[in-house]
């Protein structure tokens, strides 16, 4: 199924970026067998770590969890040692040549160092510290890293040896390392930066259905299963817009598509923008199944091209037939409900071809699909405030807007005139009004 996004032994678990961090596309396919087997938890006793992990400690051992920012590159999440608790400096640092001579520390990071990729797969788990590679000790002192990646997030688990570490201890590495295991998943609700939805087997092919995440700072999606790919659309379109502040999105079942009111917009269940200039796709989350459950998370991206929908439905759809054009006042109408210029103190629109929107070039460098030969041109002027933020960022938005469908083709903000450069000098063909 398609989804839709380590201890170093200087012992860092790093994290390599999934977009939150996974790329910025479409959910792209991937191999899970690795996702659905489950492993065997440790025996006690257990430190359960706040990272998400269990890990059983040798006698005599400490253990900790951390919070520790590194180089603004890593984080610190979790320090076993063989003695007491190494202390961090006021940069999250270990100066590890302090240490007694005998220590062996073993510390879990999320993001690797320079030079240290992430693991390219998921981890199976037992994992194997003799697949620990040497890592660079800052101190010049012995160390080794193992990768790991769970959850498409990258782990580095760092070992660091004092020059009169006894072999006991060095050896007491293998089996402590064999010991973590992920923490189990709850059949809903939280799991780390994850939303747990539930058995992949209760969303039928073809299901969408709208999810509240428990977690406060999670934000609603749409969840929707196709013949190849899961897919997790943010329940706002128009996300990191300057001119635009999102738009709630419905789901209509009718039509077998999503829609933002304000605007008339709609979107194919792949995501994919179907009026206006097709560059504005839903934004999503990641959906990944990890033993038969569903989880989504990971961060909100956007971009890339969404899947055709002939390829996940037996149901396409295709573009909405257009009904009657929106009017010059209804254009306006619906785009004052969704710019950043707030308040507006002037609007207007003129209609031109798409010859003349690019030509004029109002708006730089926009790009307009060949079949669209009538754009409405839409301009604010007031102050730009971006959703969620007080700062004011320029003085007017401007909008390309597709004559027939209304859809957003695309736009700008943010320039310190009180009106948009260029917009007085262009032909109208309603100069009417309507």
């Amino acid at each position: 199924m398609r989804f839709g996004p380590v201890v170093v032994t200087v012992v860092v678990l790093a994290v390599a970026i999934a977009a939150m961090q996974v790329a910025p596309s479409q959910p792209k396919a991937m191999n899970t067998e690795a996702l659905v087997t489950a492993s065997p938890q440790p025996q006690t006793p257990v430190f359960h770590s706040a990272a998400g992990f269990d890990v059983v400690v040798p006698g005599g051992w400490t253990a900790s969890d951390r919070s520790e920012n590194l180089n603004r590159r890593s984080r610190r999440l979790m320090l076993i040692s063989n003695g007491p608790q190494p202390q961090a400096g006021a940069a999250g640092l270990i100066k590890w040549s302090d240490l007694p001579a005998d220590y062996v520390v073993l510390e879990v990071t999320d993001f690797s160092f320079p030079g240290l990729p992430g693991a390219p797969n998921e981890s199976s788990f037992p994992l194997d510290w003799g697949g620990a590679q040497p890592a660079p000790d800052p101190d010049g002192g012995i160390g080794s890293a193992l990768r790991v990646q769970y959850l498409l997030q990258s782990f580095t688990l760092t070992a660091h040896y004092g020059s009169a570490a006894s072999a006991a201890d060095r050896d007491a590495l293998s089996e402590l390392v064999a010991s973590i295991r992920p923490q189990p998943i709850p059949t809903s609700g939280a799991y780390g930066r994850w939303e747990v939805v539930g058995p992949l087997s209760s969303f039928a092919v073809g299901s969408v259905t709208r999810f509240q995440p428990s977690q406060s700072r999670g934000s609603a999606f749409f969840l929707v299963r196709g013949e190849h790919t899961l897919f997790a659309h943010v329940d706002q379109a128009y996300q990191f817009m300057g001119a635009m502040k999102p738009c709630p999105i419905r789901y209509d079942p009718a039509a077998r598509t999503f829609a933002c009111d304000a605007t008339g917009e709609r979107w194919s269940r792949t995501g994919a923008q179907l009026t206006g200039g097709g560059l504005f796709g839903l934004a999503y989350q990641v959906a990944i199944v990890k033993e038969g459950l569903v989880l989504v998370g990971g961060g909100i991206t956007s971009g890339g091209r969404p899947p055709d929908e002939a390829d996940e439905f037996s149901d396409p759809i295709g573009v909405p037939a257009a009904a009657i054009s929106p009017t010059k006042n209804e254009i306006i109408g619906r785009y004052s409900q969704i710019t950043t210029t707030s308040p507006i103190e002037r609007a207007s629109a003129k209609l031109v071809t798409r010859n003349v929107a690019l030509a004029r070039d109002v708006i730089r460098g926009a790009y307009i699909r060949p079949d669209i030969d009538r754009v409405w041109v839409v301009a604010f002027a007031g102050d730009v405030r971006f959703p969620g933020g007080g700062e004011v960022h320029g003085r007017w938005a401007l909008f390309y807007v597709d004559a027939k469908t209304g859809g957003a083709i695309t736009m700008s903000c943010c320039g310190s005139e009180d009106w948009p450069p260029g917009f007085d000098a262009l032909p109208d063909l309603v100069p009417s009004g309507n």
